[in-house]
């Protein structure tokens, strides 16, 4: 048999990250209790915060409506935030799902599992070209030094733009 070796802090550990939209209605001094609340549900599982971001007024996508009392209201802003935490096995994460469920200021939300290492990078771009079947990377360049042309080489560029594209309308 082979072994494994297991950091005894993290066996059993599941991490979690949760993006949460708060209610445009709520004023913005009330935000720091709303936040209180959402990271109360996350203690009562006996959560440790690893990361989050402080909630900001965004404008949605979408409007999205929900339910108070009977009666639907829109929204085309609220206030998104979000927070990554670890959960120890005998913790259920389905308990912290039907309290942001009953919350009525939280609009939104979506709880993925993910892992505890930073997985931010910067995005590349890629390309697929044509001629060849390989992916292009593209990188930012710097522009080039612009240069200054004469009225009459305008004019020159222009006449043979023009004549190219007489010849190529005649073919």
């Amino acid at each position: 048999m082979s072994k494994k070796s297991i950091n005894p802090k993290t066996e059993g550990e599941k991490v979690y990250e949760l993006g949460y939209h708060i209610i445009s209605t709520v004023a913005e001094e009330g935000i720091p209790a709303e936040v209180d609340k959402i990271k109360a549900i996350l203690n009562k599982e006996k959560a440790v915060v690893i990361s989050e971001e402080a909630p900001k007024l965004r404008p949605l996508a979408y409007k999205i409506k929900k339910a108070f009392g009977g009666q639907y209201k829109t929204f085309e802003k609220a206030y998104f935030g979000w927070v990554k935490f670890a959960l120890n096995e005998g913790a259920d994460i389905a308990n912290v799902d039907s309290a942001l469920k009953a919350s009525d200021t939280v609009l939104r939300y979506i709880l993925v599992k993910t892992i505890k290492e930073n997985t931010m990078y910067s995005p590349k771009i890629t390309v697929f070209s044509d001629k060849e079947s390989k992916i292009k990377v593209l990188t930012h360049k710097e522009p080039k030094e612009a240069k200054t042309a004469s009225i009459e080489e305008i004019d020159k560029s222009i006449d043979d733009l023009v004549l190219d594209a007489t010849e190529e309308v005649k073919i």
